[in-house]
């Protein structure tokens, strides 16, 4: 397990150390301690519009991927066994396809009918691999609630709308906020789909990516990736808080 934890992790290490290694190669042992590549990262125009366009991405993809999963994965919970199962099924098909082949059909897609690649196909085709996911977050918080809950409400005089605001999103807080934080977290990682759908419209992946064509530019990329790396970070142990809240405590949030 240590070897395996070892492996997936070093390279993620050398890659901050050397994003604060004054030298512009990669190479052993260090110069010196600098913080001049996250100033260079700053100052780069394309860049930024590449970060500008990747948080703006990544907010759409989100929002949309939120509402769709929240949509779908209610129907799937309240619909009969055998008819949820395989619906189901059908959502969890863009988690297990590569997402190379998702990103070679969105490309092909798009050229047949006739649309070139920009910040609109790239939002839809990552809401094609994301809002899945969403779905199963929220299909498994709302398997956990009693659809008589909700017939008493109707039965009250309340309107389905009124049911699913006052009784079914109150529980479900923490798994909105943790498929929200899953969505923006796959969407601003998102490469090998954007890649093909983007056009000329870059977000900071494929930036990087471009950028590493040339060796002086390294560093920077370094930077970029280090800084990427922090934000997943952050996310990471807003789940892992929401994870350990009792799911039950709704008044916690209210």
């Amino acid at each position: 397990m240590l070897l395996c934890m070892a492996l997936l992790f070093a390279p993620l290490v050398s890659l901050v150390m050397f994003a604060f290694n004054s030298s512009d190669t990669l190479g052993l042992p260090f110069e010196g301690f600098t913080t001049s590549w996250f100033t260079a990262l700053f100052d780069d125009r394309e860049a930024m519009e590449a970060l500008r366009t990747t948080l703006i991405v990544a907010a759409i993809v989100t929002a949309v991927s939120v509402v769709l999963g929240l949509v779908s994965g209610y129907a799937i919970a309240r619909a009969p066994a055998r008819l949820g199962g395989v619906v189901l099924a059908l959502h969890a098909v863009p988690l297990v396809v590569p997402w190379l082949v998702i990103g070679v059909s969105g490309l092909l897609f798009f050229q047949w009918v006739g649309v070139q690649g920009s910040v609109l196909t790239i939002v839809l085709m990552q809401t094609v691999v994301t809002f899945p996911l969403v779905t199963l977050v929220l299909y498994s918080g709302l398997v956990g609630l009693e659809p008589a809950v909700e017939e008493a409400g109707l039965d009250l005089g309340s309107s389905q709308v009124g049911v699913l605001l006052r009784l079914v999103l109150p529980q479900l807080v923490t798994p909105l906020i943790t498929s929200a934080v899953f969505a923006f977290i796959s969407s601003i990682g998102n490469f090998v789909v954007t890649f093909f759908v983007s056009g000329y419209s870059a977000t900071l992946p494929i930036w990087g990516y471009s950028e590493l064509r040339h060796a002086e530019n390294l560093p920077v990329v370094n930077a970029a990736s280090t800084l990427m790396l922090a934000l997943n970070l952050v996310f990471f142990f807003v789940v892992v808080y929401l994870s350990r809240r009792d799911k039950d405590a709704v008044s916690a949030w209210l």
